[in-house]
């Protein structure tokens, strides 16, 4: 069983790890497409969906489809070490740890040790929305920020002419409106008028992605799960799964 993979840039894999931070462990698959992950949070209201294709890195080489059993705080750690021109090499050791290692001015290896976590596999959720707006990842970042410090909930509303998220508590609210002109916004596709309300605290984890990405595809109907899709290096993504709040 042979497996090595080669970023010329190491903050490539660590600006996606630190972006993980829904999933304690996570079982990556490595095989000749690339590496690629779908797992559930510990709670099962949310999902992450990653792929990141051979082609991504300088070197790929996958003898067979192989199950990365990983602590992330751990693989975090790593990755914290690393320099800002740091090449970063991943390796199979044996069955059982995972060898990673930074070049620049020295070479440090690390070694992980891999975590059978089962072969629980799970089918990526097919969701016809209504509402696809692509826009800059700081603006939805900025916005969730914005909405935090009001209450535990945003609610997401968009009609022809931009998008509206905003949140209320029984002393205060915001509202943040973007027209769908403005420069903040790549693409606009509403199809249909769509409300729903989404968890700021897991929506909170999922804009750390900007690390990964600059901009993000937000994706949802009326009452129907979210899904924020982060495009990253060489074709791949990063893309989150949250359903709705049911309101009574």
């Amino acid at each position: 069983m042979a497996l090595r993979m080669v970023l010329a840039d190491a903050k490539i894999w660590k600006n996606i790890i630190e972006s993980l931070t829904l999933l304690d462990e996570a079982n990556f698959i490595a095989s000749e497409r690339g590496i690629e992950l779908r797992a559930m949070d510990h709670s099962r209201v949310a999902m992450v969906d990653f792929f990141l294709p051979a082609n991504a890195f300088e070197e790929y080489e996958c003898s067979e489809v192989t199950r990365l059993g990983i602590n992330l705080d751990e693989m975090i750690q790593i990755m914290r070490r690393s320099g800002p021109s740091d090449e970063l090499i991943m390796e199979l050791e044996g069955t059982a740890k995972l060898v990673m290692t930074f070049k620049g001015q020295n070479v440090r290896s690390f070694g992980i040790s891999l975590l059978d976590l089962g072969e629980s596999d799970y089918p990526a959720p097919a969701i016809d929305s209504k509402s696809k707006i692509k826009l800059t990842a700081d603006a939805l970042q900025q916005a969730v920020k914005d909405a935090e410090i009001i209450g535990d909930h945003i609610r997401i509303v968009t009609d022809e002419n931009g998008l509206t998220l905003s949140a209320s508590s029984e002393t205060k609210d915001v509202k943040i409106y973007i027209e769908k002109d403005s420069d903040v916004i790549a693409e606009f596709n509403v199809r249909e008028e769509s409300s729903a309300m989404y968890s700021l605290s897991y929506l909170t984890e999922m804009t750390k992605a900007i690390k990964a990405s600059e901009l993000v595809m937000l994706a949802f109907s009326a009452s129907m799960p979210i899904q924020l899709e982060f495009p990253i290096v060489a074709g791949g993504k990063l893309t989150y799964y949250l359903a709705p709040r049911i309101e009574t």
